[in-house]
């Protein structure tokens, strides 16, 4: 992946909303039982405070280069003090803060011998928030919004059910997202899902969907399949909730996405090689679903770079964040990396939906290319020139075969593939078998289907369709003496 995504990435505004949480951790070593009682006695060798909560969600986006402002409450007293601090070594913006005297400022301590958990101390309050409490949060928002009018902004709802966010503030916040035309990403903790109504990305993890369905549907059996389930779920959940899209954590099976962008359920492979500790991993996928949206990538797209920045804080100890350089090291060893163009016809449909949906204007080429030589990349070139992404339909070996003879191709299919995915200009590749591309054209529905010079409008396949669903159809002029045919001949007669 390209310096591209990162900027894309970093040249994001996130008001993050919702509980906070200090997150506490006591480290030492055990080596003894006490006489006292049966417990291991933990001789202590330091203990630190990181943002937990939606404060982690903030601290990932900033520590990855975006920007955060933080709303949620704390309570007068120390640990508030320390919450504030790391905020402000971190650059989150804590306009939005409210302090409630009377409560406790939320802190989880966790207690660690090596990376094994030992025991875990709570302090907290979920009073619900106060009236005045809430106009402030909703002034933070209102502010934000006004705020940079050039950058790429999105909503974030962190719900961890300690009180902050209540079905009042919910109705301020969603409502004004909306009008602004900005993306609302949803971590929910409510069974009770109608309340998060206008949220553009919902994304609950397997047991909280579990809950919310059992709340819902009680007495039904369970699913047999895992994958029945997930899509069973996804479905409940858009509808209970009227959200645009879900976004379903699967734990150690990986995540999957459904909704209003997306053909059907798209699902994805966990990342993580090595798991440290899970917790704190919900809210770094939170933090990049919001800068994802927000920067104008697919859903998909979104998905998949969360995944993988999820897993990267799994293997972690403790509620962590992770920087550029960490999360492109995982994503480019990652073989389901959105840095992987080859798909298959199922997901260049789904992709080709989300990018339509979004405004994006898809082209679509095919060809064998064999050789790939500098007739291919002038038009590869021309042809991404006239929309916003390219899709290559690439001809299978079998198909080549059909088309050349029994001695082609020279190359087999998966060298041609990556050779074609390696070029900036192209955005996917897909194979396909059949003698010509029409049944891909036809799934992928492209707004533009280019050819070279060579073919006449009317020789093209695919052309009725295309212009059917008032698409464009046309050529670009081919790079003269360049071909595979003539590089062929001369490799032959040893020229």
């Amino acid at each position: 992946m390209s310096d591209t995504l990162t900027l894309r990435l970093q040249n994001t505004n996130i008001f993050v909303v919702g509980d906070l949480v200090l997150d506490e951790y006591i480290e030492g070593k055990v080596s003894r039982i006490s006489p006292e009682a049966p417990v291991p006695v933990l001789l202590e060798s330091g203990r630190r405070s990181v943002l937990g909560g939606a404060g982690n969600v903030a601290a990932n986006i900033t520590s990855f280069g975006a920007r955060a402002t933080l709303c949620g409450r704390v309570g007068d007293d120390a640990e508030a003090l320390i919450m504030r601090a790391l905020c402000a070594e971190k650059g989150i913006a804590t306009d939005g803060l409210v302090t409630s005297p009377g409560e406790p400022t939320t802190r989880k301590t966790r207690v660690l011998a090596g990376y094994q958990q030992l025991v875990r101390l709570d302090r907290e309050s979920t009073r619900a928030l106060g009236s005045d409490h809430e106009r402030s949060v909703a002034a933070a928002f209102e502010t934000f919004l006004l705020s940079a009018p050039e950058a790429h902004k999105a909503l974030v709802i962190s719900d961890y059910g300690k009180g902050v966010i209540t079905d009042s503030l919910l109705s301020r916040l969603l409502p004004r997202a909306e009008e602004a035309g900005i993306p609302v990403v949803t971590d929910p903790k409510s069974v009770f899902l109608s309340r998060y109504a206008g949220t553009t990305v919902l994304k609950p993890n397997l047991k909280e969907a579990r809950d919310a369905y059992a709340a819902q549907r009680p007495g039904e059996p369970p699913f047999a399949v895992l994958n029945d389930e997930v899509e069973a779920l996804c479905s409940f959940l858009r509808s209970e909730s009227q959200a645009d899209n879900i976004v379903l954590s699967l734990a150690e099976n990986g995540v999957a996405c459904y909704g209003a962008h997306t053909d059907g359920l798209v699902t994805f492979r966990a990342t993580t090689l090595e798991v440290a500790d899970v917790s704190g991993a919900g809210d770094t996928m939170i933090a990049f679903l919001a800068m994802g949206l927000a920067s104008g990538l697919s859903l998909a797209e979104t998905t998949r770079v969360a995944n993988v920045a999820a897993g990267v804080v799994c293997g972690k100890l403790g509620t962590a964040t992770l920087t550029p350089s960490e999360f492109f090291g995982a994503l480019s060893h990652n073989p389901f990396s959105p840095a992987k163009k080859i798909l298959s016809a199922s997901d260049a449909v789904t992709l080709a939906k989300e990018w339509r949906a979004r405004g994006r204007r898809v082209v679509f080429t095919n060809g064998c290319f064999d050789i790939l030589h500098a007739g291919h990349v002038d038009l590869l070139q021309k042809a991404r020139a006239l929309g916003d992404v390219l899709v290559v339909g690439l001809n299978a070996d079998v198909s080549v075969r059909l088309l050349k003879g029994p001695e082609r191709p020279l190359q087999a299919e998966n060298d041609r593939a990556a050779i074609l995915s390696g070029l900036a200009c192209v955005d996917a590749v897909v194979l396909y078998s059949e003698e010509t591309p029409r049944d891909l054209i036809r799934a992928v529905r492209p707004d533009v289907l280019v050819k070279g010079g060579d073919y006449r409008i009317e020789e093209i396949v695919g052309q009725e369709d295309v212009q059917g669903w008032g698409g464009e159809v046309t050529t670009v002029a081919l790079v003269e003496g360049r071909s595979t045919t003539g590089i062929v001949k001369k490799m032959r007669a040893g020229v």
